[in-house]
């Protein structure tokens, strides 16, 4: 072999020398930190995205409860006594309704015929009435005739994480709110129930679980108004 080719067969062999111990271990050391940080954002990511979901699903909840609220209120008072005639609705007092019966700021009671079954017994109530809160507002319903033998309401929807007590206000067809509680007859400000026209409702609702990034609770507010016919 002459000298020029042995020369450049030990530069060859100079030049592939591979990594050492040390440099190896560094490089995973690396590929574990970018691998750590890679799976901690995709972790915090499918958290936070479940927390949303969560969000959204609580969000629609209160709104489908506060629209069938509404939908119950509208039919408040129907069938009216004035559809029969006085021997009928003396002989059978559930044949009619008698629209609203009370309401608080945690409470309402109210009759009709809300399902096309006949005329219900409908309780929409905050519990524990006077908190502390996360409190679960929930509607009941039983049918007038069963309620007048002492049957109770079965409660079939909720919404939990309420966190307000002044959920409901009333006020009459001129737009005059009632001073709250009103019962049967009248309110606490000496107005008759009867004027009552429109029921407001408020609901603050908070998360069930708390963001992962900031560790706080979400709240967010839905209202509505109902006219009662």
């Amino acid at each position: 072999m002459s000298k020029a080719m042995g020369k450049f067969a030990r530069i060859r062999e100079g030049g592939q020398r591979g990594f050492s111990l040390l440099e190896l271990l560094m490089a995973v050391a690396i590929l574990l930190i970018v691998f750590g940080v890679v799976v901690n954002g995709v972790t915090e990511m499918q958290k936070s995205n479940t927390n949303q979901a969560v969000n959204i699903d609580l969000t629609q909840e209160s709104r489908q409860f506060m629209d069938q609220v509404v939908q119950d209120l509208h039919q408040a008072g129907f069938p009216s006594l004035a559809m029969f005639d006085t021997a009928t609705s003396t002989a059978n007092p559930n044949l009619y309704a008698a629209g609203l019966v009370s309401i608080s700021s945690t409470a309402i009671q109210y009759e009709g015929d809300v399902d096309g079954t006949g005329v219900s017994e409908v309780f929409v109530q905050l519990s524990p009435a006077a908190g502390p809160c996360p409190c679960t507002l929930r509607r009941g319903a039983v049918s007038k005739a069963l309620y007048a033998g002492g049957a109770t309401p079965t409660y079939y929807t909720e919404v939990d994480g309420v966190m307000n007590l002044n959920i409901f206000t009333a006020y009459d067809k001129a737009g005059n709110a009632a001073t709250l509680p009103c019962g049967a007859a009248t309110c606490a400000d000496g107005s008759a129930t009867a004027n009552i026209k429109n029921v407001g409702l408020l609901l603050n609702v908070q998360s069930k679980s708390p963001n992962p990034t900031n560790h706080a609770y979400t709240n967010f507010t839905v209202s509505t108004e109902a006219k009662i016919h």
